[in-house]
């Protein structure tokens, strides 16, 4: 369900997997090149990126390669290549990006096949895109390093002295990270326009400041909250899952007042891809029950909003442990490069 530089930052069609030409959905054509299907995403790293690709191939026959980075990251690379488009397909991507992206242009209207399996509230006014999963990125702590009187007990808290270096913030080129940064400035902010009071950008600055860095390409070392060096983790919910899982671990995740942020991730099809067919074989796939149940479980990637799917998912009960913080990513995206370039100049220098 991850720097410190100026951020500009889920029914089948029948293909054959030869090359072919033929009428695409809404009256353009769309032929099958050569090479793999190119999918840009922030989940293809590890065993995520496996499941897909391996599946992809034994239940598609579709020869899939992921190219991965942080959302915002991959956000840039999207637009910058809008007139000579690398990726047929984006998956992955937050809600919040999904709409800088297709407000470019950069992504192709299409209804998948399980479009009707999503939440009414979910579906949005855009066509470009289709979200997919949901997930709270979330606040925890090792309980056998820190007790519940000394564990943060609001996302605010991070900003308290006594915190500095117990945690590390993901990088701001990644969904995760700029979900939290978001998380707290939302709650400072007006909620029509996305102005940000002066209380918000000193709260958001006091937590960077506590925030222990993490050295751009270096991942994420758990061992620092087994040994109690960073106690406190700030991730997805499915990452802190893992992690506790990997290092016997008991993670706490705490039920924060005013709710946590939960991000949603969609797929795409890339406007002008020479793959349309396939990308639209791909998504429907993805998308489905079917995939969706076995990957989740595999895997512990995000919740589907698939609700076949998450009716054969008792782990989504989770979520409702978690409480969601309301916030109107459409305004986000509006606002979002703006504060991350505040943040970069003003805030971190």
């Amino acid at each position: 369900m991850k720097s410190s530089k100026l951020i500009t930052l889920l029914g089948v069609l029948s293909v054959g997997v030869a090359a072919l030409t033929g009428c695409a959905p809404g009256g353009g054509t769309s032929s099958v090149s050569d090479g793999p299907l190119v999918v840009y995403t922030p989940q293809g790293d590890g065993e995520r990126g496996t499941y897909i690709t391996e599946h992809a191939k034994s239940e598609l026959g579709i020869d899939v390669k992921l190219v991965t980075g942080g959302g915002g990251a991959l956000q840039t690379r999207l637009v910058s290549e809008k007139n000579n488009p690398q990726a047929d397909v984006v998956l992955g991507l937050g809600e919040a990006q999904l709409h800088q992206v297709a407000a470019e242009g950069v992504l192709e209207p299409y209804a998948p096949a399980w479009a009707n399996q999503i939440p009414a509230n979910f579906r949005g006014n855009s066509h470009e895109f289709s979200l997919l999963t949901q997930t709270p990125i979330v606040l925890a702590y090792n309980t056998a390093q820190m007790g519940a009187t000394e564990a943060p007990m609001s996302w605010e808290d991070l900003a308290k002295p006594q915190y500095k270096n117990k945690f590390v913030l993901p990088g701001l080129t990644g969904q995760t990270g700029q979900a939290v940064v978001v998380g707290l400035l939302w709650r400072y902010a007006d909620h029509k326009t996305g102005e940000v009071s002066p209380q918000g950008w000193d709260l958001v600055s006091k937590v960077l400041s506590n925030a222990l860095p993490l050295p751009e390409g270096k991942k994420f070392d758990w061992g620092m909250v087994s040994s109690g060096q960073t106690p406190i983790v700030v991730n997805w919910l499915g990452g802190v899952q893992t992690g506790a899982a990997d290092n016997k671990l008991t993670m706490q995740v705490v039920n924060t007042p005013g709710g946590t942020p939960f991000v949603s991730t969609g797929i795409g099809t890339v406007k002008d891809t020479k793959r349309q067919l396939e990308a639209q074989k791909f998504i429907d796939w993805f998308g489905s029950a079917n995939f969706q149940v076995g990957f989740v479980k595999t895997t512990n990637n995000d919740t589907p909003l698939n609700s076949d799917a998450v009716r054969q998912l008792p782990e989504a009960a989770a979520l409702a442990q978690v409480g969601k913080q309301d916030i109107d990513w459409s305004v986000v995206a509006r606002k979002l490069p703006a504060w991350l370039e505040k943040i970069q100049l003003e805030l971190q220098g």
